[in-house]
């Protein structure tokens, strides 16, 4: 892989670790789950509180999509990108180190080191990324963090509006178990099996 792919790749192993990590403490601490962060989108304000299955499935489908090429990503895959890129980061703090260190051990060989530069190197791929797909990810930015009321969302045009999308994925509660279960290429088989054992033991997460 090339070092932009190889970032990229660790950006959605530290999205997943850090969401499973938030599915995992929900079911264990039920009476604090408002008080405690949801997941990587959590970057976004309208975003924040979207049940933590419901961001895991944006994560693997936008995944899915990166592995058919950028140009079957939506504008919404584009922000999951940059969350995802986001949670790399911060996960670059030396606070975060032991969650990092699980992000390496992914089932594809990485061979950019996490070391203390590890931000500036994210932060730079950001920077340089192409004008057009950031031009794109600005406009949705400035929907996701300066977002109407959700009755004021619903009236807008649905078939052009990333707004409505974003509702959508706010509402929802259920995930769907194809997109959960058929990703390639992220997770480890261990990995693989802890989401079949939580999803078991959690009924009514999944559709």
């Amino acid at each position: 892989m090339s070092f932009c792919d190889e970032m990229l790749y660790a950006a959605f192993r530290a999205a997943f670790v850090a969401t499973l990590d938030c599915m995992l403490r929900e079911s264990l601490d039920r009476q604090q789950v408002l008080a405690k962060a949801t997941g990587f989108l959590d970057v976004y304000p309208i975003l924040q509180g979207t049940a933590p299955q419901i961001q895991l499935e944006c994560l693997l489908q936008t995944w899915d999509r990166l592995q058919q090429g950028e140009s079957s990503l939506t504008d919404f895959d584009h922000c999951v990108v940059h969350a995802a890129y986001e949670t790399l980061a911060k996960m670059g703090e030396l606070t975060t180190r032991p969650a990092l260190s699980r992000v390496w051990k992914g089932p594809q060989n990485v061979v950019t080191a996490s070391d203390h530069w590890l931000v500036s190197k994210v932060r730079t791929l950001q920077l340089t990324a192409d004008e057009k797909l950031t031009d794109k990810k600005i406009l949705l930015e400035a929907q996701l963090n300066d977002c109407p009321s959700v009755s004021g969302m619903f009236m807008e045009d649905k078939a052009e509006s990333a707004s409505y999308d974003v509702v959508s994925v706010v509402g929802r509660w259920k995930a769907s178990a194809l997109v959960i279960f058929g990703s390639k290429g992220l997770l480890t088989d261990d990995e693989q099996d802890i989401l079949r054992i939580f999803f078991e033991e959690q009924a009514g997460l999944l559709r």
